[in-house]
């Protein structure tokens, strides 16, 4: 039987030890990988705020438009009612609708883009993670072959008649 020295075992603990290091280092990515999201996700919000924000201040600003086009319509001679002014207010509420929805849209598309980001990089957390395990696993079956292929049982050694029942 071999022996059980001090460089059998040194050799079983490294390799407890690169396991459980290959173990800790995809619990960090995973833990990164989950940060990253965090942060992505929180971006996404805040691309929302934000387009509601600029929304409201196109709102505003149609509204603000119109209400000097009326001052202007009613100080130069022409009512309110005048089909001229009804059609320039009609194409500036269109257009103010239109810039509002736009702004809406591009702060809801980008918000999309950080979440897609966000489950990206929970999917790699997760991969890096699962890959450590399998890598763990791959070390221990390594370093416990390579044990076992070191601790070899002494051949059986036939008698040299060459007679045997």
């Amino acid at each position: 039987m071999a022996d059980f020295g001090l460089s059998a075992i040194i050799g079983l603990v490294g390799t407890a030890v690169s396991a459980a290091g290959t173990l800790a280092a995809g619990a960090a990515q995973k833990s990164a990988a989950d940060y990253q999201a965090a942060q992505l996700d929180q971006q996404a919000k805040e691309e929302t705020a934000a387009a509601q924000r600029e929304a409201q201040r196109a709102d505003k600003e149609k509204k603000f438009v119109l209400s000097r086009q009326q001052a202007v319509a009613g100080a130069s001679g022409l009512g309110a009612l005048d089909e001229t002014v009804q059609s320039l207010a009609g194409d500036v509420i269109t257009q103010g609708e239109v810039n509002k929805g736009m702004i809406s849209y591009g702060g809801q598309e980008r918000a999309k883009g950080r979440r897609a980001q966000a489950v990206s990089a929970r999917m790699e957390g997760k991969a890096a993670q699962t890959g450590s395990y399998f890598g763990a696993a791959g070390t221990l079956m390594d370093g416990v072959g390579s044990f076992a292929k070191d601790w070899k049982q002494p051949a059986y050694n036939a008698p040299s008649s060459g007679i045997y029942y």
